[in-house]
């Protein structure tokens, strides 16, 4: 059985920090913010991929689908950070990313959330 890895932080203002991304392949992952250290981490969206490492990259450059809320959450002083659970295949992974879809509420998943 797997488990999620620690929280990698992700950018910081214009800054990305892509030099711990490992994983070409199918992860579950989440995205949250918290403080330089990691301090007052909240988990914000869940989402799941074929390819963690150009996935992670995509949001750390550019933000991605969620640009407008990662900038605004930047912008104001909190570092992006992730966390992946590496799976063997997508249907995994997207399996993973129902399930806690099911048990928590993403705040920046709002189209996706059990409700």
């Amino acid at each position: 059985m797997g488990q999620w890895t620690q929280a990698r932080l992700l950018a910081f203002k214009k800054e990305w920090y892509g030099g711990r991304l490992d994983n070409e392949g199918p992860a579950c992952y989440e995205l949250g913010t918290g403080g330089p250290r990691g301090g007052n981490l909240s988990w914000h969206y869940v989402g799941h991929t074929s390819n963690e490492k150009a996935r992670m990259s995509s949001y750390g450059r550019n933000g991605s689908h969620l640009a407008e809320i990662i900038t605004y959450h930047l912008n104001r002083g909190w570092h992006l950070y992730y966390r992946a659970w590496a799976f063997d295949t997508k249907a995994e992974a997207e399996k993973m990313e129902r399930s806690m879809l099911a048990r928590h509420e993403y705040d920046w998943n709002d189209k996706l959330n059990r409700r």
